[in-house]
């Protein structure tokens, strides 16, 4: 049996050199404005081309930047404490902010001069957050009422459908073969969230190799006393 720290993975774990990436999103009622919004540009609004995408860890934030970095040939950056304010003011191609939060990495005198230049220069700049981002501590309150002006778009927890959705991807990513009785019986037994998801196919695979069976109850059951019992 795998150690459990290998349970928590990235549910989404596409391979972004895929010409149509766009098959691999499910649109949903939980994620649609998200994927209508990296669809829809540069028809952004014209007066504000700043959007932030968020929601929680594995709902496909990452995915949805790197589709959005194949259409723009964006810059991507996970932290700006390195960064000068020369490049700042010396950027002419769209930026992605991935992963911002209220840290070290993220200072925001310079993270105000940055959304500042953005703004002044007509360009255009991607954010990615686990939470709203007018919701974190900022402390500077230029920077506030900046981040308040973004446009703000969340990734909700997944609703039954695309909690299916996800199981059957993610088990055909393992290239186990599974019926749909078994896809109801794990969605009625876990939480609704995206790790939880991934977290379940990780362990139902592991019990597969194992036990060298195909998937069924008995192992179905055995999985989920696992993931019970490691939350």
């Amino acid at each position: 049996m795998k150690n459990k720290n290998n349970y928590n993975q990235k549910i989404l774990n596409f391979s972004y050199k895929n010409k149509n990436l766009y098959k691999y999103i499910f649109k949903n009622e939980c994620n649609e404005f998200a994927i209508n919004m990296i669809e829809k540009w540069p028809n952004w609004p014209s007066d504000n081309k700043i959007t932030c995408i968020y929601g929680p860890s594995g709902s496909g934030k990452t995915h949805l930047s790197n589709l959005w970095k194949k259409k723009t040939n964006a810059i991507i950056h996970n932290k700006i404490n390195h960064l000068s304010l020369d490049y700042i003011y010396s950027i002419n191609k769209p930026v992605i902010f991935e992963n911002l939060s209220n840290n070290k990495n993220w200072p925001e005198d310079l993270l105000f001069e940055f959304i500042n230049e953005m703004r002044s220069s007509s360009n255009y700049l991607l954010i990615t957050c686990s939470e709203n981002p007018s919701k974190l501590n900022w402390k500077l309150h230029d920077l506030i009422s900046r981040v308040s002006s973004f446009t703000n778009i969340e990734i909700k927890l997944p609703n039954d459908d695309l909690i299916k959705k996800i199981l059957i991807k993610c088990f055909a990513d393992r290239q186990l073969s599974i019926d749909k009785q078994y896809i109801d019986y794990i969605s009625l037994r876990i939480e609704r969230s995206y790790k939880a998801i991934n977290k379940i196919v990780d362990i139902i695979d592991t019990l597969t190799l194992q036990y060298k069976v195909p998937i069924n109850y008995s192992l179905l059951k055995e999985a989920i006393i696992i993931f019970d019992n490691d939350h």
